[in-house]
């Protein structure tokens, strides 16, 4: 006696992502790409989208992790001088106050700081990770204006002056009163220069789980669960760019 088939779990996905998935897959038959990466997108529990942003010191950079038109995360490049001086770059969430950053608080020279991890791929993000820190700072570079050779870096993004590459900042956001987990991608470079622009960020892609309060892996773009979307690939392509 066989018994009945299971019923398949569905996941949410904001209705703003299915137009922009039917979209991208409307302008992708037109220019012969293959939608095969676009035909489970109802059933996916990760979302990946691929990009390439540069944070530029006075001009936020927003994330909208779920593509729902409401800006998740910000990365904002700072710049101060006075008898001494400092470049820097951190990340939040933006307005809803549930948004937040992995991260930890430490003290420096009597100084307390809240910085965001710089997580290595591979990385679980999820319930148990903490995230105890809302305005945390990623890298800066600390100069001194009159001793011009005396500089020093601080933060986990810093990685002693040289930067770092492909790290990734855990995100905790809020869709719907449920809560989600995700991730960015970034490097993140050091000038020394004591200008705007010292400290860069380049965010190369993020993701998040479809479903409320599931953990996800840090960098995980493959498998029959994950579908990934290239919107600026995609725009050129209807513009008739190569």
């Amino acid at each position: 006696m066989s018994s009945a088939p299971h019923p398949r779990k569905t996941f949410e996905i904001s209705d703003s992502l299915n137009r922009q998935l039917n979209t991208y897959a409307l302008v992708a038959s037109a220019a012969g790409v293959s939608v095969l990466a676009l035909s489970g997108a109802s059933e996916a529990k990760v979302v990946y989208t691929e990009t390439h942003q540069v944070t530029h010191t006075g001009f936020p950079l927003y994330i909208d992790l779920n593509h729902d038109g409401i800006k998740d995360f910000v990365l904002r490049t700072t710049y101060y001088v006075g008898s001494s001086g400092f470049v820097g770059l951190n990340a939040s969430g933006y307005r809803n106050m549930n948004n937040a950053v992995a991260g930890r608080r430490f003290s420096r020279s009597s100084y307390f700081f809240s910085a965001a991890y710089a997580l290595p791929a591979g990385a679980r993000i999820g319930p148990k990770r903490k995230f105890p820190v809302h305005h945390p700072f990623m890298a800066e570079e600390l100069f001194n204006r009159v001793h011009t050779s005396q500089y020093s870096d601080l933060g986990p993004w810093a990685g002693k002056g040289k930067g770092v590459r492909d790290r990734y900042l855990g995100l905790k956001f809020v869709v719907h009163g449920k809560v989600h987990y995700g991730w960015a991608r970034l490097s993140v470079t050091l000038g020394h220069h004591r200008q705007y622009g010292d400290v860069s960020g380049t965010l190369t892609g993020y993701a998040y789980e479809t479903v409320p309060n599931k953990a996800i892996i840090a960098g995980q773009i493959t498998g029959p669960n994950v579908i990934t979307l290239q919107p600026e690939a995609l725009g050129s392509l209807a513009r008739g760019r190569k």
